[in-house]
């Protein structure tokens, strides 16, 4: 069986530290993070939510990395904002390219003021601010089965080891014939 993980939510929400830290419990992993990917974009770059046509490309070249690195015996995290549309377009574009995966889907929850403190303590150029809230705003209204939703509000970098395994081991963020987007 090869695995992905597609972890996901509102900036802040500690994607890219649960993605860096899944990653480092395999023998072998790739971690793709989707900002970068989309910075590789200079000239007429544009946010993604602002531009379809860059965005759909971005996921267009994780799903090609993806592709590559599950085959050369990989687990791939992928560290992005994705909504359910998109989690749909990459397991389906990976289930038929690469014989035995499994895609697990995590949105991982933070509670608006968590989600503000977090965002705080980056460092300035980093800092979100407004953008977390209209991400925590379209997260609540997708149509998203909640079985993906994983609340960190409570956590601390001390429980980092603990959501990882959960993420590992619980089924329900398995992406399956039931999940399709429509």
């Amino acid at each position: 069986m090869k695995h992905i993980y597609l972890i996901s939510g509102p900036a802040g929400a500690g994607k890219s530290t649960t993605s860096r830290r899944l990653a480092e419990t395999f023998d072998h992993s790739a971690y793709i993070q989707g900002d970068t990917i989309n910075h590789m974009i200079v000239g007429g770059y544009r946010p993604p939510w602002e531009d379809e046509d860059l965005l759909s490309l971005t996921w267009k070249n994780i799903a090609d990395l993806s592709i590559n690195f599950l085959l050369s015996g990989k687990a791939v995290i992928i560290d992005y904002v994705a909504f359910p549309h998109e989690a749909a377009e990459l397991a389906e574009q990976l289930k038929a390219r690469v014989q035995g995966v499994e895609v697990n889907y995590v949105v991982l929850w933070v509670e608006k003021e968590e989600l503000l403190r977090r965002d705080a303590l980056r460092v300035e150029e980093s800092q979100m601010g407004e953008r977390c809230l209209e991400l925590l705003h379209e997260f609540e209204n997708a149509p998203l089965n909640h079985r993906f939703f994983y609340d960190t509000s409570g956590f601390n970098i001390k429980s980092l080891d603990r959501i990882v395994d959960e993420i590992k081991s619980n089924s329900r963020f398995i992406w399956g014939k039931g999940d399709e987007y429509s």
